[in-house]
């Protein structure tokens, strides 16, 4: 397994074994991502496929990631969703997939009560504007740093922190009728 300086070396060079170990690295978290953006499995695929086709582009152009491969490859993930929504003329949806599902082991009263929370959180998530969606995904979903999710929604670090803050907050306000239900 190579290091991202080794990583970052040999993409750049177009070495087949490391943009195959790129593809390899990164595509399930861009699927993921793309997934809570679209929804659609066949979209989502071809978003994704999207994605690393750009990432060969800008390596070839000799572009590539300032400090996070993660952050600038999730940075075009977020483009790609953008030009699609653009040529469709939607708004973007969240969707939470059944991956994120309680434990099959769980009871079934407490998988009604996750069930019925995620839908809470899922519409919660609706009220946020566009930024301080990009913000929590990825940085709560993707587990991305501030750093990354600046570099990726080109925005200084101050800003993504301060969007992430206030997002928290609105769900925070949005979700205390479960906190307090227990």
């Amino acid at each position: 397994m190579m290091n991202e300086e080794q990583l970052l070396a040999k993409a750049k060079q177009l070495d087949p074994n490391a943009l195959e170990a790129l593809h390899q690295q990164f595509y399930p978290s861009v699927a993921r991502y793309i997934s809570f953006k679209v929804g659609d499995v066949h979209t989502v695929e071809d978003l994704s496929g999207e994605v690393f086709v750009r990432v060969l582009e800008g390596l070839h152009r000799g572009h590539s990631w300032q400090t996070s491969v993660k952050g600038w490859i999730m940075g075009i993930a977020h483009h790609v969703v953008v030009d699609y929504y653009r040529q469709r003329h939607k708004g973007s949806d969240v969707q939470l997939d059944e991956w994120y599902a309680s434990p099959e082991e769980a009871g079934p009263l407490y998988q009604a009560i996750l069930s019925d929370r995620k839908q809470h959180l899922l519409q919660a998530i609706q009220w946020l504007n566009p930024e301080q969606r990009e913000v929590i995904l990825m940085r709560f979903i993707e587990g991305l740093d501030i750093q990354a999710v600046a570099e990726a929604i080109n925005k200084s670090p101050g800003a993504v922190k301060a969007l992430q803050y206030r997002a928290v907050r609105l769900l925070a306000e949005k979700m205390q009728p479960f906190a307090e239900a227990g």
